[in-house]
């Protein structure tokens, strides 16, 4: 679906663009004990239950192609970020992963879109 789409590889591209925002692991976080990781794994979840109750045409197995494909972005994400995965995020990474997932529903959007 998405993983295999010019789209993905546009946003995987901007993620390797901002690396830089998670090489230095301050003591300046956010005042949360999430990680990056955590985060992540939090908005994406969200987006994810948005994008299912705002296309409720979606099958049980258009449904499951989804979950598969969030498998696979979340693990992309732990592998390119593994050394900040465990980290607390930084108000500048807070803002990255905010914006990086709401690139990703909007990914999403336009293929479901082509589904259904």
């Amino acid at each position: 679906m998405i993983t295999n789409s010019d789209g993905y590889i546009q946003l995987i591209h901007f993620l390797a663009d901002n690396l830089a925002i998670f090489e230095h692991h301050s003591q300046q976080g956010t005042s949360s004990t999430d990680t990056i990781g955590d985060i992540f794994s939090e908005h994406i979840a969200n987006n994810t239950m948005t994008v299912c109750s705002q296309h409720q045409q979606l099958t049980e197995k258009h449904r499951f192609v989804i979950i598969r494909e969030i498998d696979a972005i979340v693990g992309d994400l732990e592998e390119v970020l593994s050394s900040a995965w465990n980290v607390s995020p930084s108000h500048e990474q807070m803002a990255f992963i905010e914006e990086f997932v709401g690139l990703m529903k909007n990914l999403f959007d336009s293929e479901i879109s082509k589904l259904v």
